[in-house]
């Protein structure tokens, strides 16, 4: 298509770009071109064929006619947003359940109970520069449940408890122990990622201020 020297790729980047922007998405059960404009790409076809898409725009003669038109394509411009959204709603639902499944296989080996103090981990910062002296948990935090597939829900520390919205794995939260405590059993982790931050957290000032620096 770009011919043998591949230098050809510039005259048809618009075409496929295009072809993108008209394509049907899974997440949304639509195009992103849909979503935009309300209606589908009118592509040379549907003017030949004199489909629904490719209707002779000079044919609308009154205002009331051209009134009514535009009104049908913005309502229908609504109903694919609306139904884009259910569909990408569940699109994450579906992908939330299906990582907790996925990690179900590294639960703790002592899990954790409701009530205890935990940190999690600050996955984010693996994409950042100049993260030699951040904090890489967050917290602490206290854990509410644990749901069937193994992820936690986690409170603030306030009177109202309030709850976290996020729902966190196993491998990216560990217990905190406050200060005073000095025999502590090793905290099991399972995430590759963090694997250097997986020894017991004691709480010690000292830390804190270097970590803080």
């Amino acid at each position: 298509m770009c011919g043998e020297s591949g230098k050809l790729w510039r005259q048809y980047k618009p075409l496929v770009l295009f072809a993108d922007r008209i394509s049907t998405k899974r997440t949304t059960g639509v195009s992103p071109y849909e979503l935009v404009f309300g209606q589908r790409a009118v592509l040379p076809v549907d003017i030949e064929a004199g489909t629904f898409l490719g209707i002779d725009w000079e044919n609308v003669k009154t205002r009331a006619e051209l009134l009514q038109a535009r009104a049908e394509q913005l309502l229908r411009k609504d109903e694919l947003l609306e139904i884009a959204h259910d569909k990408m709603m569940k699109a994450r639902s579906d992908g939330i359940k299906y990582w907790d499944k996925k990690m179900a296989h590294k639960l703790r080996k002592n899990p954790l109970k409701p009530g205890d103090m935990v940190l999690v981990y600050n996955k984010s910062l693996e994409s950042q520069w100049g993260k030699l002296f951040t904090n890489r948990w967050n917290g602490p935090y206290l854990v509410k449940e644990q749901m069937p597939q193994g992820a936690y829900v986690l409170t603030e520390l306030d009177e109202d408890r309030t709850e976290l919205r996020r729902r966190y794995a196993a491998s990216h939260v560990k217990r905190f122990y406050s200060r005073g405590v000095t025999t502590v059993e090793e905290d099991e982790e399972s995430s590759d990622d963090s694997e250097d931050d997986q020894e017991d957290f004691l709480d010690d000032s000292d830390k804190w201020e270097s970590e803080e620096f």
